[in-house]
């Protein structure tokens, strides 16, 4: 195993006890934002490959939903930056999705007021216009990158003001300008390569399971993406590497030689999103593939990197449960003074400080249907704040 540590030299503490240490108190929700599921931005005509759902018809004439919301980051001036996945699910049907970075400005409802909205300040399209990719694109004519060209899942901001997107269709990560253009081609790991990919290798990861969450070093310098699956063939589990973000290269040999691995609860099916929040110490969100009243995992566990379990896995202790969540103020508004955050997929996780987590869900327009068991109403996306216990002493 590929074992690497900034800053300083690594030791493991090796963990004689369980794998999941149950947290003692339920996390409050302290904010509430909503962005209605019917937001569009206009744009080519979009959904022209998916089926009426939810009471919504497509295709979407002229527009393209703000949807997929698969990441998070801050931005500037209290505004976050909002990373959209490949559209509508598939490759085979979001050949007409335009992937996009969405500035977003969340007005949150607290228990001193707020309007509970989201408000989207500017909208940039993902492209390739020096012709850095290294297959054929869908949108050769403006070379405007679409959810079959690649699937973006996780990104983060370099010091040098560039965005580095990790993905899954291949997997790979692909380096950005802040204005969206595609600045070399994608990067890959020997030995990583998942089904239905645009490059066409063999595979070795099942679709769908590649770069999922991708947590940055705090001096800025190593990226750890983590897949969301496991290789085939290989032990249970989830592999995490490490990128050099200056030489612009992996550390790791081989796919097989992944820098942690990482262990999913019974019941799981895939995390959602990993963030670190000191030079070790991180969160990961993991999920079920249900939603609504059939969900059962929807957690955050911090890890360590030098806390290891007795087989070699990061160990795990619960921060939040997000099918259980005090609400005392009731700011979703629904009576309740419990709050559910019940989606088949919540994907982007963000500390904003030591007791602050900040969590959006992919609503999966128009397909996820966690809020509403009609059949008529497709789930809207959500940005919630929560109080955990401290993460570390100020």
């Amino acid at each position: 195993m590929h074992i690497h540590k900034p800053g300083k030299p690594f030791s493991i503490a090796l963990l004689l006890l369980s794998q999941t240490v149950a947290a003692a108190d339920a996390a409050t929700l302290t904010g509430f934002a909503l962005l209605p599921a019917d937001t569009f931005t206009s744009g080519p005509t979009s959904g022209q490959f998916i089926q009426p759902v939810n009471d919504r018809q497509p295709p979407f004439h002229e527009q393209q939903p703000i949807q997929g919301f698969s990441a998070v980051i801050k931005g500037q001036n209290d505004t976050f930056l909002i990373l959209s996945d490949n559209g509508f699910g598939r490759r085979d049907n979001s050949y007409d999705y335009l992937l996009s970075i969405y500035e977003i400005r969340a007005d949150f409802r607290t228990a001193a007021g707020g309007a509970g909205s989201i408000d989207i300040e500017s909208v940039t399209h993902l492209s390739d216009p020096d012709g850095h990719m290294d297959y054929t694109i869908t949108r050769e004519n403006d070379r405007r990158l679409t959810g079959a060209d690649i699937d973006p899942e996780s990104f983060r901001l370099a010091k040098d003001g560039n965005l580095w997107v990790g993905e899954e269709l291949n997997p790979s990560l692909v380096k950005f300008s802040r204005q969206g253009e595609l600045l070399a081609p994608p990067f890959r790991l020997t030995g990583l390569s998942a089904a239905d990919n645009p490059a066409g290798e063999e595979a070795t990861l099942p679709r769908s399971r590649g770069f999922e969450g991708m947590a940055q070093s705090i001096d800025g310098k190593y990226l750890y993406p983590m897949l969301e699956g496991a290789l085939k063939g290989a032990e249970p589990g989830l592999n995490i590497y490490t990128f050099d973000i200056e030489e612009q290269h992996f550390l790791n040999r081989h796919a097989g030689d992944p820098s942690y691995r990482y262990r999913l609860d019974p019941g799981a099916t895939a995390i959602g999103d990993f963030t670190l929040f000191t030079e070790t110490a991180g969160l990961v969100i993991e999920r079920d593939s249900a939603e609504g009243d059939n969900a059962r995992h929807k957690k955050i566990y911090r890890v360590d990197f030098e806390e290891l379990d007795e087989n070699g896995f990061l160990a795990k202790t619960l921060i939040a449960d997000l099918l259980t969540i005090d609400d005392p103020s009731d700011l979703n508004g629904d009576g309740r003074y419990e709050f559910t955050f019940p989606f088949w997929t919540i994907e982007g996780l963000i500390v904003l400080d030591s007791t602050t987590l900040g969590i959006v869900n992919d609503n999966n327009y128009p397909l996820g249907q966690a809020r509403d068991s009609t059949g008529t109403q497709p789930d809207n996306t959500e940005f919630i704040l929560l109080q955990v216990g401290p993460l570390w002493q100020e």
